[in-house]
């Protein structure tokens, strides 16, 4: 799934669901309580198997909800639509010439490869997947680089895209605080701290405690009456 177009492999999170049965095609709509579900299973992934990737998943995850996601106050919205400007999907999407008027020919070029960036799109080789979800580690082995070098050129690169794709027209933002689906991230962001912290793998942008009990006392602090959350 994390490799698949359901992933934001330049800004990070899950889209909502697939309209395929390889993860391949998305409804491109962002849901806070998938990312919270989601997140918590990579990281227990990573601490059942030692697989990084799988701590990178959680922590992009996190971070992104972080980023892209919360409140000034510190609640989490609800949902980021799929639609901008009229089409669905269109602020996620990439032509090769884009990503190269960003990254330059090389970078670019490395780019659209590791990511199947393609001229006529990457939902071609439907009987062969495989060709298009390979790992960085694969990748890695191929062009005879280490691939922690990899993943930082990589991450180098997905972060110039993710703020030039800033600048787009954003979709729509479902900016409710439910305290529901806030709970569930909460509980999300607390993982991510135990797991994240302790383990050698969080880096500079990751997810800090004081995230944690900020947006935890705040929503602590509120109660339902008569259907409108009040602080107590």
């Amino acid at each position: 799934m994390a490799r698949g177009g359901i992933y934001d492999q330049v800004g990070g999170g899950f889209h909502r669901y697939s309209v395929d049965d390889i993860w391949q095609v998305p409804h491109f709509e962002k849901m806070l309580y998938d990312n919270a579900l989601l997140a918590p299973v990579y990281l227990d992934s990573y601490q059942t198997t030692g697989r990084d990737y799988h701590a990178r998943i959680g922590r992009e995850i996190l971070e992104y909800v972080l980023r892209e996601m919360t409140d000034e106050r510190g609640g989490f919205y609800s949902t980021l639509d799929a639609d901008s400007e009229g089409h669905e999907g269109k602020f996620y999407l990439w032509s090769p010439a884009e990503v190269e008027a960003v990254l330059g020919a090389e970078d670019g070029s490395l780019f659209c490869r590791i990511y199947d960036v393609a001229p006529g799109g990457n939902l071609r080789r439907k009987e062969h997947p495989e060709s298009h979800f390979r790992s960085v580690d694969e990748w890695a082995a191929d062009l005879k680089r280490e691939p922690a070098a990899l993943w930082q050129q990589l991450d180098g690169l997905r972060e110039r895209l993710r703020e030039a794709r800033s600048h787009r027209v954003w979709p729509g933002l479902d900016d409710k605080v439910l305290t529901s689906w806030n709970g569930l991230m909460i509980r999300a962001m607390a993982a991510g701290y135990r797991v994240l912290a302790t383990s050698g793998t969080a880096g500079p942008q990751s997810v800090r405690r004081s995230s944690c009990s900020r947006t935890s006392s705040k929503m602590a602090g509120c109660c339902e009456v008569t259907g409108t959350a009040r602080r107590t």
